[in-house]
């Protein structure tokens, strides 16, 4: 009696822990209860089947990651702070866990990809009408467009390069499995993952996030290059209209047109200005960090700006560079592993899919792969897919994605029955 209570307990483990870390991103409150209830998962699991659930390959990465988190909240200046920041972080590994232990089977990998989609279609009005809009760093975007936008955004508003680095990592593998099916899908699916596609793309273009739009541009090239034997073709596009658009503006007008509020210099310094004092945190901070989420606090306090107004940067704006100030240099070790692994596991998601003929995984590969290099190429701008803003988890819960994926192709037949070509 008492194992099927707990078969069925665990047999919910995505729809409980996935409930409770959505109801976290409106309430920091509900955070110790959604880590507090995978861990109490994992231990009846273990209890009764003597087994933590499905392996993957950043297990040891992520227990690398997890053993950081002690000394750090030890260290922090602001343990109330710091806190919240590190059950989200656990909360993202609990999502991750979770989806790997469900999704057996290729039908389930397929609802997934759906949830992507209606995630992707959710945050958009939730980022409309919650976002404070910055409408003057891009000047090609007319002004004119935010007047029509919702203004009344509440206390707690959402920065729009944030909306950009969830929506841009979410894109690709909704893109590329339409893009890999599109003989396949029944019109009801193609109006779904198309409107989902154009939706993201348009509000990335609104959130005048540059950091956003660069990614955009490269996962559109990457994206077609893998699809097509002559998609390099895009590339070449690309720098072609950039090479016209610098010629016939000059670079001074180029660069104004991309950021007319600063000039090069000043925006150039502010950014070198925010970068160095993490590299000074990183010097006297290398083993633990300064605690998650104390960025803006300890650089007023110890390493105060010359350039930047005291403040005004909460965090490093470099995704690497702010996981080594928050935590130390081997947790960023464990996380660049992480980050490695899932982008070679992606890329052999793809490979699988092209050498088996089967769409559907190239696609899923290609989409996974690609949202590796978007967050790389965000992360270079900003930091907004860590710690301490909310939608932070949807990092682990495409890694689960692509770890899932991964073991289902490692258990799959030789020759597998019904390819989707």
């Amino acid at each position: 009696m008492l194992k099927t209570r707990v078969t069925q307990l665990v047999a919910l483990e995505l729809w409980l822990v996935g409930i409770l870390l959505a109801g976290s991103i409106v309430s920091e409150r509900i955070l110790p209860l959604t880590v507090g209830t995978a861990a109490g998962i994992w231990l009846l699991r273990w209890a009764v089947y003597r087994r933590r659930g499905r392996a993957t390959p950043v297990d040891w990465a992520i227990g690398g990651l997890i053993l950081c988190l002690p000394c750090n909240l030890w260290i922090s200046a602001l343990p109330a702070k710091t806190w919240p920041q590190l059950l989200r972080l656990l909360s993202g590994i609990a999502i991750y866990y979770a989806l790997v232990n469900w999704a057996n089977t290729k039908h389930q990998l397929r609802s997934l990809i759906y949830g992507a989609g209606g995630s992707g279609l959710l945050l958009i009005p939730i980022g409309i009408f919650s976002t404070k809009w910055i409408f003057n760093k891009l000047s090609f975007i007319p002004t004119a467009l935010y007047a029509k936008l919702p203004q009344n955004i509440g206390s707690d508003p959402i920065h729009p390069n944030v909306l950009a680095g969830s929506l841009l990592i979410l894109l690709p593998p909704i893109m590329a499995y339409a893009l890999w099916n599109r003989k396949t899908l029944n019109l009801w699916e193609k109006i779904f993952f198309g409107s989902s596609s154009f939706l993201i793309i348009a509000t990335l273009g609104i959130t005048q996030s540059r950091g956003g739009l660069i990614g955009l541009v490269v996962v559109l090239g990457l994206i077609v290059t893998l699809r097509y034997r002559r998609g390099w073709i895009v590339w070449l596009l690309e720098l072609i209209i950039l090479l016209i658009l610098i010629g016939s503006l000059g670079i001074t007008q180029f660069v104004n047109l991309i950021s007319p509020t600063s000039s090069v210099v000043n925006s150039t310094n502010v950014r070198v200005e925010i970068w160095s004092r993490a590299l000074f945190m990183i010097h006297d901070f290398p083993l633990t960090g300064v605690g998650m989420g104390l960025y803006g606090d300890i650089t007023d306090s110890l390493y105060p700006f010359v350039v930047t107004a005291p403040g005004s940067a909460p965090h490093a704006h470099n995704l690497f560079l702010q996981i080594a100030v928050d935590l130390g240099i081997p947790a960023l070790i464990a996380w660049l592993a992480i980050f490695f692994l899932m982008g070679y596991i992606s890329y052999q998601i793809y490979q699988w899919g092209q050498t088996h003929q089967d769409d559907w995984m190239a696609g899923l590969g290609c989409g996974l792969f690609c949202s590796q290099v978007a967050l790389a190429v965000h992360g270079l701008f900003d930091a907004v897919t860590w710690g301490m803003v909310r939608p932070a988890p949807l990092v682990w819960g495409l890694w689960g994605l692509t770890a899932a994926a991964y073991n289902l192709i490692q258990h799959w037949p030789t020759d597998p029955p019904t390819p989707s070509k």
